[in-house]
């Protein structure tokens, strides 16, 4: 331990470690703010706070709080033009580095007036694992709030039951975690001659049950002549963050006089894009420090860093993810244009038959109704998407989302969207946006209508729903697993309040003998009498409804209400191929086929 823990003259373990500080926090406000399903409240946690500066050479050196301040002050201007309001938490044990971190904060605002308007900070006193439950209640725990929290210690002070309280948010997080190598290679020692049956101090048992208490009690030191350090480390992420589906990179911060680790500066996310950016940053540090190689330089300093990928218990989760080769393609269904599929399989389980399962089922995607529903989610997304827009936009008219899934999964259990589909969802439909190319949806789910409603989406898009019939009976049979009808009817009509496009799609629509309520046609297009546009169509693929004796009958009389209701509420319309009384044979009105070609029709 140095002489004075806040000199770095001579440190440049602890300058390295201020300069990653400085450029990951500028990389997630950047890609935040680029995110339009996000809300506008975001949350800074600085855990071990410090004193507020470090000294190099007598002139002072912002610690980590200020330099949170600083790199919102840099991007102020986008953070006041989006209505972000970052609320900061600095936390600090030692009362006389709390007294100069409250000064260093406090002095910084007012010198700097104008990011008051973006920053909201509270300065506590007291031990971290014991303010956490305080911070955490002023926290709203929604994925929608981003949130970064940095956690550096000087040893092994925080405990680990701590940072499962803040990886169990719902919040999306982004955790920059000094991991104390030394601290724990120590500790480790003793528990390893405690293991032996050696004799040890009180002073060394308290060390041992700080080391416990850091690594948890899943975390064991197998006996060995000495700790194996990454082994260690290895675990202790893996229990931590991977089995909560969050990526790793460490940075090894090395001794100064000595060829060994002294710490590693991990980051985790959710986001693997965040990872790789920030893996790429800590690749460029160690070129900085190190200085170039003879060949490729970059990409043998980003195979140095430690990465680690999440372990994903499959059993635990409802769904898993795959990689894609394509992604946009252009389809044959009659009043479409391009589409993207991102997702095979659907929780929803609909028994009509599903065509996208009969399907999915045909070509070796899914082998059965029960892997169908555990839906896989095209990680490679995003990447893919940017690639082959740029290839195809020319002659894109819109995209749909999706003919072969649902982009807005409704998971039965929760009784809440599936958080990475819906997500997933609403970046694509950014990103297409982005680029000037409209989007249609179709969803047995519900849309997130505060986040639809805040972000900067065309407001060309039209969203639509599924729904033929409102028989709660037939749901059970045939749609067991999908959203509720009224919250579909609540949700999509919570759009249209809102200035948006929203259409229907009722197909397959059912006959008699599947849903005896069918024959009353009317009391469904009442409830969904606000749309701007409509798609019917007969049920295929099923047995039942062929052997109907009036079939063909039945469908001609429902497929005139429809067109008679459409045309009396101002309502486009298309009647689907195949069902009588088709758009491509009445009145000549073939342009109906194109229903969504035009979001000005």
């Amino acid at each position: 331990m140095p002489k004075d823990l806040w000199d770095i003259t001579d440190r440049k373990s602890t300058k390295t470690k201020l300069e990653l500080i400085k450029s990951t926090f500028y990389v997630w406000l950047t890609i935040w703010q680029a995110q339009n399903w996000i809300n506008n409240e975001w949350y800074v946690i600085d855990l071990f706070a410090g004193q507020g500066f470090y000294t190099d050479k007598g002139k002072k050196v912002p610690g980590s709080s200020v330099i949170f301040l600083k790199q919102i002050k840099n991007q102020i201007k986008k953070l006041k033009d989006k209505g972000i309001e970052i609320h900061l938490f600095s936390i600090e044990k030692n009362k006389r580095n709390f007294e100069n971190l409250k000064n260093e904060i406090n002095g910084y605002l007012e010198e700097n007036a104008c990011i008051n308007d973006v920053v909201d900070c509270k300065i506590l006193n007291g031990d971290c694992n014991e303010e956490i439950d305080y911070v955490l209640e002023e926290i709203s725990n929604k994925k929608e709030n981003p949130l970064f929290v940095l956690v550096d210690p000087t040893g092994l002070q925080i405990k680990r039951r701590t940072m499962d309280k803040i990886i169990d948010l719902k919040n999306t997080k982004d955790i920059l975690f000094n991991y104390i190598l030394e601290g724990v290679r120590r500790t480790s020692g003793i528990e390893l001659k405690k293991i032996r049956g050696e004799k040890i101090s009180r002073r060394e048992i308290k060390a041992v049950d700080t080391l416990k208490s850091f690594l948890g009690n899943d975390i064991k030191i197998i006996e060995r002549k000495k700790p194996e350090d990454l082994k260690v480390l290895k675990s202790y992420v893996n229990a931590t963050y991977s089995e909560k589906n969050l990526y790793v990179v460490g940075y090894n911060v090395e001794y100064p006089d000595r060829k060994d680790d002294l710490y590693y500066l991990l980051f985790a996310s959710k986001n693997k894009k965040i990872v790789q950016i920030v893996k790429d940053i800590y690749a460029r540090q160690k070129e900085k420090i190190k200085g170039k190689t003879l060949f490729n330089s970059k990409e043998f300093y980003i195979k140095s860093i430690l990465e680690i990928t999440p372990v994903r218990n499959e059993k635990e989760l409802n769904y898993y993810f795959i990689k894609r080769k394509h992604l946009l393609y252009k389809t044959k269904v009659e009043y479409g244009d391009w589409t993207i599929n991102h997702i095979i399989g659907c929780s929803h389980g609909c028994r009509f038959p599903c065509y996208a399962m009969m399907m999915a089922k045909r070509f070796g995607w899914v082998k059965s109704y029960e892997d169908w529903r555990k839906p896989r989610i095209a990680e490679n997304a995003l990447d893919l998407l940017e690639k082959e827009i740029k290839k195809y936009k020319e002659s894109i008219r819109f995209v749909h989302l999706s003919f072969m899934t649902d982009p807005f999964m409704y998971d039965f259990k929760k009784g809440e969207l599936i958080p990475e589909v819906k997500n997933l969802s609403m970046q694509i439909i950014a990103l297409l946006n982005k680029n000037g190319i409209r989007v249609t949806t179709l969803t047995k789910g519900f849309y997130p209508i505060e986040e639809i409603v805040k972000s900067d989406l065309l407001k060309s898009n039209e969203y639509g729903i599924t729904l033929v019939s409102l028989n709660q009976e037939f749901k059970v049979r045939f749609e067991p697993y999908s959203a509720p009808y009224e919250k579909r009817i609540e949700s999509l009509y919570g759009l249209h309040k809102a200035g948006l496009k929203t259409w229907v799609s009722i197909e397959p629509y059912p006959t008699p003998n599947l849903d005896y309520s069918a024959k009353n046609i009317e009391k469904l297009l009442e409830k969904i009498k606000f749309v701007d546009k409509l798609v019917f169509g007969k049920i295929n693929y099923n047995t039942q409804s062929k052997h109907f004796e009036e079939n063909e009958d039945f469908y001609k009389e429902i497929s005139q209400k429809v067109i008679n209701f459409c045309e009396k509420n101002g309502i486009k319309y298309h009647i689907k191929v195949g069902t009588p009384t088709s758009s491509n044979e009445i009145n000549g009105k073939k342009d109906t086929k194109y229903i969504f070609s035009d979001s000005n029709e």
